[in-house]
C-alpha cells in the first residue's frame, strides 16, 4: 500500500484552489457535451455560459438553463417548502420545521414531541456543511447548536429541525418525467486489510480519489473534528481494522464529505422512481433535478413508513458521472437533449 505523502496532500490542495479560479465542473461538462455536438459556446464566468443551440442563445448556470427559473429554485432551497409541496402527493417526508438558532425552548419543545435521535441542518449551507445528525438528548442538541452559531455566526438565521430516519441514502436524477441515475451516497469509509491505521488506509484512497476529476475535490478529511462517528464507535486513526472489516468514518452521506457513489439505477426498485419522479413533478415547472431519498433496502418495494424523501436538488452535483462502484450515467448530454426538444417553448 501507498500512502499520500504530505508533499502530494499539498498538490492536491493546490489543484483544488487552481479549480476554484477556472470553471465549475457542472457547467464544463455540459459545455464539453455541447461541443462535442458542434453546438458554440460562449462561457461568461466561473459556472455561467450561453449555449447557442440551433440559432437560440440560451443562458445557463451550471446545468441550469432557462426552464429552471429562479423562483423554483428558491422553493427548493427551502427544504420545509419543498416538502410540504411534495406532502401532497402522499409520499413520505421527515417531521420538521424552521426555527431560528435563539429560539432554544422551542427548538427543545419539538424536539421532545418528535422524539431523538434528530438532525439539524442549516438553511443555506451546502454540500452537507454544518449538517449534524444521531443526536440523542438535550445536552447534544444544545452542544451542536452552539457549534452552528460558531460556522454561521448568527443565531438569528434559520435552522432546519427533523426527525432523523436510519437508512442508506440514495440520490435520484431526473430529467423530463425519468428516472436516469440512482445512486447510493455512501458515507465516507475504509476497508481494513488487518495492517494498515486507519490514516493509513484514508491516505491511500484519497490517493485514489485524488485521480478522480470530481472526488479529487473532496477527499475524506482526517481532522478529528470531522470525525465523530469514527470516534463515537470507539475507533480513532491509530485503530488497525481487521482484513474486510468496513469502516465508516463519517455520518454524513455526501460525496463532499468524502463518500462514495455507487450506482443503483439498473437495480432500484421501480417504486422508488416513480416516487422520485412524482416528487420532482409536485414541484411546478420543475423539468429536471435531482431527489434524496433514505431507505434500508432500494431494491424492494417500499411500505409507506420504510422511506422519507428528504430533499430535492434544483442543481445536484454530477455524483453519477462519477461513480466510486458501478457504471457511469450521463447527466449533461440529457439535459442538452431536454432543452433540444424544448426550443420551441424558448
Amino acid at each position: 500500500m501507498v500512502s499520500v505523502e504530505k508533499n502530494d496532500l499539498e498538490s492536491i490542495e493546490r489543484e483544488e484552489a487552481d479549480f476554484e479560479l477556472k470553471e465549475g465542473l457542472k457547467s464544463t461538462l455540459l459545455e464539453e457535451a455541447a461541443t462535442k455536438r458542434g453546438y458554440a459556446v460562449e462561457r461568461l464566468g466561473f459556472d455561467t455560459m450561453i449555449l447557442t443551440l440551433e440559432g437560440k442563445n440560451l443562458l445557463f448556470r451550471d446545468m441550469n438553463g432557462p426552464l429552471s427559473s429562479a423562483a423554483m429554485m428558491r422553493i427548493v432551497d427551502d427544504k420545509y417548502r419543498a416538502r410540504s409541496l411534495i406532502k401532497r402527493q402522499n409520499i413520505t417526508v421527515p417531521e420538521s420545521t424552521y426555527l431560528r438558532i435563539h429560539e432554544r425552548d422551542k427548538i427543545k419543545a419539538f424536539a421532545d414531541k418528535i422524539g431523538y435521535p434528530v438532525v439539524l441542518k442549516p438553511n443555506d449551507l451546502s454540500r452537507g456543511e454544518g449538517v449534524y445528525t444521531n443526536i440523542n438528548d438535550e445536552a447534544a442538541l444544545m452542544e451542536h447548536l452552539d457549534i452552528i452559531v460558531e460556522l454561521i455566526g448568527n443565531e438569528y438565521e434559520r435552522i432546519l429541525i427533523e426527525k432523523q430516519f436510519n437508512g442508506d441514502d440514495y440520490r435520484f436524477f431526473f430529467v423530463d418525467g425519468k428516472v436516469l441515475a440512482a445512486s447510493k451516497r455512501a458515507r465516507a469509509n475504509v476497508t481494513g486489510d488487518g495492517q494498515h491505521t486507519v490514516l493509513e488506509l484514508i491516505e491511500e484512497k484519497n490517493r485514489l480519489r485524488a485521480k478522480d476529476r470530481d472526488l479529487k475535490h473532496f477527499l475524506i478529511p482526517t481532522d478529528k473534528k470531522k470525525l465523530e462517528r469514527l470516534y463515537r464507535e470507539g475507533r480513532t486513526l491509530e485503530t488497525v481494522p481487521g482484513e474486510g472489516e468496513r469502516v465508516v468514518i463519517r455520518d454524513e452521506s455526501n460525496i463532499a464529505s468524502g463518500g462514495d457513489g455507487i450506482d443503483f439505477t439498473d437495480t432500484a426498485h421501480d417504486t422508488f422512481k416513480d416516487i422520485a419522479v412524482r416528487a420532482i413533478q409536485a414541484i411546478p415547472g420543475f423539468h429536471y433535478g435531482g431527489v434524496d431519498i433514505i431507505t434500508n433496502d432500494i431494491t424492494q418495494e417500499p411500505g409507506k413508513d420504510e422511506y422519507v424523501v428528504t430533499e430535492v436538488e434544483f442543481s445536484p452535483g454530477p455524483m453519477s458521472m462519477f461513480h466510486w462502484e458501478g457504471k457511469q450515467r450521463d447527466m449533461a448530454n440529457p439535459v442538452l437533449d431536454f432543452y433540444l426538444r424544448n426550443l420551441d417553448k424558448l
